[in-house]
């Protein structure tokens, strides 16, 4: 008899009523379609039982974000999340049932364009939930000339930034210009998920890049409210969304013919790229922030099998 998975339970009462009010709004219309569609009454509690775990998640860990920012990266940040504690493949398809099922509707009610859920492929038996993508040094190269010739600066900026950093994406959207310490290429007391405050390094180039766009700005009397991402809608108190950032990722996986790039694979690529280059996987955990170098091993890391070949073949007998 196969082994039944572990019940992950994240509901609680108190944060329900904290949960993101878009969300929640949303999830109030969604109940009407339910009932229009005459579901059973199981299936409702279950839909409501899955989708209520993902929001009070994402309350809990990422920054309490509307199901309208979310990303792909921070859907399937939650279905790792959801492995890591024992959830086997059958229940995580369930999981991923409920939540693309919602989107469906948002699509349909033309709240939403275009689904997160799209880009994230549905688990075999024995296959991971993520999928990951790493860029290589000569895709960067590549990139690098593309985004040059494109000629934005906050794009080329921001994509380089998070290839060097390694940030998650919510740490970027929330970064401030009094955060940037030029002088030590780090930026300080950065907000991470889980509420962790961490500090990121970035290279010569990328400060190059940042004291351009900085001064890009201030030639053109541009107001960024403090935020070194932004876009016309950013205000004192409003950041840039995660989903405009993953659409910036998107435009520039466009220009070397990789279209469904996204925030994440910046973070993979860097820190792939920084052992393919012979950094430790000790360091580059830390950078990373993980808490062990099984995580950077295991979902950041690729084998290099030519190398591996190259090293067998030096103790040939």
């Amino acid at each position: 008899m196969a082994e039944r998975s572990k019940r992950i339970k994240l509901y609680d009462s108190d944060k329900v009523k904290d949960i993101n009010p878009e969300t929640l709004k949303l999830f109030q219309k969604y109940q009407i379609d339910m009932s229009i569609r005459d579901l059973s009454e199981n299936s409702i509690k279950q839909y409501n039982s899955d989708l209520m775990q993902w929001f009070i998640y994402m309350h809990d860990n990422q920054f309490n974000l509307s199901v309208l920012e979310a990303t792909d990266e921070d859907i399937e940040e939650y279905y790792y999340f959801r492995k890591q504690q024992g959830n086997n493949v059958n229940r995580q398809k369930r999981i991923m049932s409920s939540i693309s099922a919602f989107y469906k509707f948002l699509r349909k009610k033309k709240i939403i364009k275009e689904s997160p859920v799209e880009f994230i492929d549905r688990p075999k038996q024995g296959q991971s939930v993520v999928k990951q993508t790493f860029l290589t040094l000569d895709q960067v190269s590549m990139l690098r000339e593309k985004l040059i010739e494109y000629g934005d600066i906050q794009l080329i900026t921001y994509i380089f930034f998070g290839l060097s950093t390694m940030a998650r994406v919510n740490a970027m959207a929330h970064l401030r210009w009094e955060q940037i310490n030029f002088d030590e290429r780090m930026c300080i007391d950065v907000l991470e998920k889980e509420g962790k405050i961490v500090d990121l390094y970035f290279s010569e180039q990328v400060s190059e890049l940042l004291q351009k766009l900085k001064q890009f700005r201030s030639d053109n009397n541009i107001n960024d409210y403090g935020w070194v991402f932004i876009t016309p809608y950013v205000t004192e108190e409003k950041c840039i969304s995660n989903g405009t950032l993953n659409d910036w990722c998107k435009k520039a996986g466009e220009m070397i013919g990789i279209p469904t790039l996204h925030n994440h694979d910046l973070r993979h690529s860097g820190s792939n790229i920084l052992k393919e280059l012979g950094m430790e996987v000790e360091d580059i955990a830390e950078l990373l922030h993980h808490e062990s170098t099984e995580t950077t091993i295991k979902h950041y890391l690729t084998k290099n099998k030519k190398k591996i070949k190259e090293n067998k073949d030096k103790f040939s007998f």
